[in-house]
């Protein structure tokens, strides 16, 4: 994504929720996430949001679609992690608003898939599940037990990482 039409879908999303841009919340392989803030009448912060700004679709739909499981099914936490719950999402501008969480949580799902694994060999996931133990050092059953918890759920993460799942 270029920055004019990242810059033009934020000033378009801020403006239409009536929202200030606060801080980047940081940027990865899907998009570019965003602190933001809904002012009262008095300009002092009323509460805060985090609005992520999708590169391409196919990883919003994915992303949307985990949210909207999660809100539906009213899940606020998994394993004692905080789920960040689903505020507003565009289908024009690629965005999704939601709530922040402290640690412990369990967020950024643009690399999740709805009801079905993603389709590695078995190899791939040897590989994976390898490199994500060494990540995680010693809660890496921890991080076992929340990703089952999700597939119970029918959300098969695959973007495990510790700024993903914080203790």
């Amino acid at each position: 994504m270029n920055s004019t039409d990242f810059e033009s879908r934020v000033a378009q999303y801020v403006d239409q929720r009536k929202l200030t841009v606060d801080s980047c919340a940081g940027a990865g392989t899907q998009g570019t996430g965003l602190g933001c803030n809904y002012l009262s009448q008095t300009n002092s912060i009323e509460h805060q949001v985090a609005v992520k700004f999708h590169e391409r679709e196919v990883a919003y739909d994915r992303e949307v679609s985990i949210y909207l499981r999660l809100r539906d099914l009213e899940i606020v936490e998994v394993s004692g992690h905080m789920v960040p719950q689903l505020v507003h999402y565009d289908d024009e501008l690629l965005a999704i608003e939601m709530t922040i969480v402290s640690p412990p949580f369990c967020l950024d799902f643009g690399g999740a898939y709805l009801d079905r694994p993603p389709d590695y060999s078995p190899e791939v996931w040897a590989d994976w599940e390898a490199e994500k133990s060494d990540l995680f050092e010693d809660n890496w059953n921890a991080v076992e037990e929340i990703l089952s918890d999700f597939r119970l759920l029918g959300i098969y993460i695959a973007d495990v990482n510790p700024g993903n799942i914080r203790f």
